[in-house]
């Protein structure tokens, strides 16, 4: 998984790198969406360290937002994301921002939302009438 997120993250480097050709020509849907998902890949690594989450089996997200921010190939892509952790296969979910940039590291501002599925092996007990 920590290879895959490199090669995505270098991807994304270098996606955000390749500006439009010529900056008052608007980019096309298919290249926004493009940089979109490359930009989410490049911050699921953050999701990971900054929530103290084990290796992500998958990530689902069916609204990401991406807004340009900037010079062309800066991007701030917004989402809510379903992350399962593959080794106890709990499914969490985010909300947050992906910021993109040229000259600087890729950053996420995120929050936990909700715990959709508990881990295979935790025990809840509820009190009746809660």
């Amino acid at each position: 998984m920590r290879k895959a997120a490199l090669v995505l993250a270098v991807l994304a480097l270098g996606l955000s790198a390749c500006g439009r050709t010529d900056p008052g020509k608007p980019e096309n849907g298919f290249m926004t969406g493009l940089r979109a998902v490359f930009a989410f890949k490049a911050c699921t690594g953050k999701l990971e360290d900054r929530f103290g989450l084990k290796e992500i089996g998958s990530v689902t997200s069916n609204d990401m937002k991406p807004s340009p921010a900037g010079k062309p190939g800066e991007w701030d892509v917004s989402f809510t994301a379903d992350v399962t952790e593959k080794e106890s296969g709990r499914v969490t979910r985010y909300q947050g921002v992906c910021h993109v940039r040229r000259d600087k590291p890729t950053s996420l501002d995120a929050t936990f939302i909700k715990e959709i599925r508990p881990a295979t092996d935790t025990v809840r007990r509820i009190n009746p009438g809660q």
